[in-house]
């Protein structure tokens, strides 16, 4: 009889923890400030939309090029009623940190988008182009601009196995409209530096890529790089 009262009552415990595990309010719903996201961090850098002063992104840096989170609130004076969102799959391919972030104005999108140029330890990165859609982040561009220049065209006479990387910090980013004037295009330019298998330097190669509007899809899409 004691073995069964023993149990019913390990039972009843598990279903109270569990009762209130559920109606427990989640962190991500208490309402924050913006003095808890500077609470031990060493810097954060805020950057208000210039047209909705109320949507803040901000990057909170722990380690300089070496650790670092970048967030975007929803902001009323000092309280943070909530976040905007990534996508939950840009957990897995986000950089360690982020090199720079601006907000930018384009012809064709009716709101400043969110550039981003992310890094990871090795010093590889992308430009990621984001758009506040309701409360989440829409992703409309993801390319390379920093480090290691992979799936490189025949027209750059990288050797085989040889290694072509980009030169600086990373590639020069530019927005403008296209020939016809009908969308904005995104124009990459840099120097791509060129080793052999044995690690000897060869010619260096000018870059130019372009990043052309889908305005079906709402994205840009990279195109091949060239080299003038």
């Amino acid at each position: 009889m004691s073995k069964q009262v023993t149990q019913i009552t390990w039972l009843l415990a598990c279903l109270v923890a569990v009762t209130a595990f559920a109606t427990e309010p989640k962190s991500d719903d208490v309402p924050k400030t913006i003095a808890s996201v500077m609470d031990g961090t060493p810097r954060v850098t805020f950057s208000p939309c210039p047209d909705e002063p109320q949507i803040v992104a901000a990057y909170s840096e722990r380690e300089p090029q070496w650790w670092g989170r970048l967030q975007v609130f929803h902001r009323k004076g000092d309280a943070i009623p909530w976040e905007y969102v990534f996508p939950e799959d840009y957990e897995e391919y986000r950089g360690h940190y982020v090199v720079r972030f601006r907000w930018v104005r384009l012809e064709r999108i009716a709101k400043p988008v969110l550039e981003v140029i992310e890094s990871t330890h090795m010093g590889n990165g992308s430009l990621r182009i984001w758009e506040v859609e309701g409360r989440k982040l829409r992703l409309m561009l993801d390319t390379t601009v920093r480090g290691r220049f992979w799936s490189v065209p025949e027209a750059f006479g990288v050797p085989e196995n040889g290694e072509a990387r980009f030169e600086g910090d990373h590639l020069q980013v530019e927005y403008r409209r296209a020939a016809d004037k009908s969308s904005d295009v995104v124009s990459l330019t840099g120097t791509v530096a060129i080793q052999d298998l044995e690690g000897r330097a060869l010619p260096s190669r000018r870059f130019e890529q372009i990043c052309v509007w889908d305005a079906e899809k709402r994205i840009f899409v990279a195109q091949s790089p060239t080299t003038p």
